[in-house]
Parts: C-alpha cells; structure tokens; sequence
C-alpha cells in the first residue's frame, strides 16, 4: 500500500510541475507588462462582425486570404472590439476584424481598396498590455489577463478610455492590448 501511495505522490507531484509550466510559458503566472505608449498610426483593412468573439477567427482568416490573393502580404493583425462580453449577450457582440497593411504596400493596395472596408487608426496616446503568442490558446488567455490589468492601470492615472483594440503582431510573436486614453 505505502509503494501505491508513493507512486500516486510521484504522479500527482509530475502533473502539478508540468501543469505549472504550462501556465509560465503560456503567460499565466504573473501579471501582464502594461506600459503607456504612443500606438499607430495603421491602415487597417477589415471586416465587421457580430456575434461571439471566440468567432473572429474565420472573419481574420477570411480578409488576410483576399489580401493575400490580391498580393499584398501582411504580418499584423488588428481587431476592435467595441463591447464589453460581461456586458452583453455573445450574439450582440460587435467588432471589426481585419489586417494592418504595411507602409510598403499602401501603393499596391490602393489599387485594390475599393473591394474592401479600411480606415486610419490614428496615432493615440495608449496604455498597452503584452501578452505571448504561443498558440491557439493566446488569443482566449490574453484577453482574461489583460484587460483587467489595463483597467486596473487606467483608474489608478485617471484616464478616461476609448474602444480598445488588439495588435497581434505575428513577427514579435506578441498580442498588444490598447487601450486608447484621455488623460
């Protein structure tokens, strides 16, 4: 019996260690890094959707394949999300879903921007979270750590906040949370 209890200590002990690494490496221990900075400006190529932002995947997806198809390659993703999901039903949710086009590519785009939906984020005074990208799972993580570590950095300065948006910038392998401010 002590040999069984000994093994299901020694089993119990492994998962917590790899469950624990786990959660380090997928940026859940700790609080996210918040910093103030100036954000933009980006043309912003998108797609509006309505419904649960677990389902932005398939609108991201389906504009950086036009992009794609029309030749332009992009390296950022952007989302807005103008609703607060503790506060509305999944189905009202509204945000826009697009790419960030490069500086590089503001000619070859124009030649094509009349098939899509695109405007200007300004630049903007912003308070930033960053969170790792490490898979599939970042995107649903970040938002449950940043968020209240933006909100909580924003009533401490005082600042009033615009509609925040999401920068998922695939070559730093980084998701930046902005929250435009008012100070």
């Amino acid at each position: 019996m002590k040999k069984v209890l000994k093994w299901i200590l020694i089993v119990l002990a492994v998962a917590i260690v790899l469950v624990l690494t786990f959660m380090g490496y997928m940026g859940l221990l700790g609080e996210p890094k918040v910093s103030e900075m100036k954000m933009g400006p980006y043309l912003f190529v998108y797609e509006p959707y309505v419904g649960p932002y677990m389902n932005t995947g398939k609108v991201f997806d389906r504009v950086y394949k036009a992009i794609g198809s029309d030749g332009i390659e992009t390296k950022r993703e952007l989302g807005i999300y103008f609703d607060d999901p503790s506060n509305v039903p999944a189905e009202k949710l509204r945000s826009q879903c697009g790419v960030v086009i490069e500086e590089n590519d503001f000619a070859k785009f124009a030649s094509v921007s009349k098939k899509y939906r695109s405007k200007i984020i300004e630049t903007a005074d912003c308070v930033v979270a960053e969170f790792p990208i490490r898979n599939s799972l970042s995107y649903a993580f970040g938002p449950m750590k940043a968020y209240p570590a933006l909100a909580k950095y924003a009533q401490a300065k005082g600042y009033r906040s615009a509609v925040p948006y999401e920068l998922y910038d695939m070559p730093a392998g980084r998701i930046y949370f902005v929250m435009p401010v008012i100070k």
